[in-house]
């Protein structure tokens, strides 16, 4: 029989986080990376490079990303009772305040593989994440103070649908800011219909076309997606544009494209989106507006590009802020917001 270790809070007995904490809930995995020598053949065997395993899981990547750039984090998230979860566990704790709940038996910790090729360009990848599937709601319910004390929650969609549509009303019930990051096309389907509660969405253009059921092939479709998001409640929501921008839309009528600037050394493209949605939640918790949201996101994503980690060991703040100055020629510059868009002042 399966036993499920509810953690109420860390087995350091820590207190709940202040309302200075951003609490990350959903995937904490392991990361295995395989990159292929040459060009990538269909039918036949490749020589690879297997890359060192690491910490990996949006939920979980995201928190360090936020905790190397100097936030208080904490992370919500399923673990097996085996070696996997142990290491993910403590190599976590060094960046974060991690609540596992621990499932003992079958299946094991979540275990994410990709394949890479030459130029670290994802080819394809494959998630053993059973372990979200056997988590109820009333188990993380169990931890609703660790929710309701934090400043603003990133959720994922690796846990189920069932999940996911009782953290979303319990954010908007308590007046959280909530994030939610897709995983993948066939995990945004675990959204539910209902998305009042969501301050902002960040997905593709393929997981928007699996949740809505359409398919979007210019700019003005990709607005009349996030419309729709708008009317099913989502606030704030930003899409990948592919690889050469990001539209941005909100429900007060502020819209607008952040060109993706071409990074010369692509190394490997693993984890970058993650690096995004962090670099995006610092920036709103500096409440800037939603360019510099994107701007900020881009300019994480790019400094984890250039390395071959999920998570760039170098991140900090003082990188980031130099990055987004170098891509876009910024630090902290003023807007003024005038009928529904965003405008930099003059400087004087």
């Amino acid at each position: 029989m399966m036993k499920l270790k509810l953690s109420h809070k860390n087995e350091l007995d820590e207190p709940w986080p202040t309302k200075q904490q951003i609490l990350c809930i959903g995937g904490a995995n392991l990361d295995r990376k395989i990159k292929v020598k040459g060009a990538f053949q269909l039918h036949t065997s490749n020589p690879s490079n297997t890359r060192r395993q690491s910490c990996g899981g949006v939920a979980r990547n995201v928190a360090e990303n936020l905790g190397r750039l100097s936030q208080q984090v904490s992370l919500l998230t399923a673990v097996g009772d085996d070696a996997e979860g142990e290491f993910i566990v403590e190599q976590s704790r060094l960046y974060m305040n991690v609540v596992p709940l621990q499932v003992k038996g079958e299946p094991s910790t979540g275990v994410y593989t990709a394949l890479l090729d030459e130029h670290g360009e994802l080819i394809v990848a494959t998630a053993e994440m059973d372990i979200y599937d056997q988590i109820r709601p009333s188990a993380i319910l169990e931890n609703i103070p660790l929710i309701t004390s934090s400043r603003l929650v990133l959720l994922d969609t690796n846990f189920s649908m069932n999940i996911i549509s009782s953290i979303i009303p319990l954010c908007h019930e308590h007046q959280i800011p909530l994030v939610v990051a897709s995983v993948s096309a066939s995990k945004m389907r675990r959204l539910p219909r209902n998305l009042k509660g969501v301050s902002w969405l960040v997905c593709n253009r393929m997981e928007a076309e699996a949740y809505l059921g359409m398919q979007f092939t210019d700019d003005q479709q990709l607005l009349d997606a996030a419309r729709i998001f708008h009317q099913l409640g989502v606030q704030n929501v930003i899409l990948f544009r592919g690889v050469d921008s990001v539209v941005f839309t909100s429900q007060d009528g502020t819209h607008g494209q952040i060109s993706i600037q071409h990074i010369p050394e692509v190394i490997d493209v693993t984890g970058a989106e993650d690096a995004f949605i962090a670099g995006m939640i610092y920036s709103i918790i500096q409440g800037y507006p939603m360019e510099q949201v994107c701007q900020f996101g881009i300019s994480c994503a790019a400094l984890t590009l250039q390395t071959d980690r999920t998570v760039s060991e170098t991140l900090s703040l003082n990188k980031l802020h130099s990055m987004s100055k170098q891509l876009y020629g910024i630090h902290s510059q003023k807007f003024v917001f005038f009928k529904g868009m965003y405008f930099k002042e003059k400087d004087t």
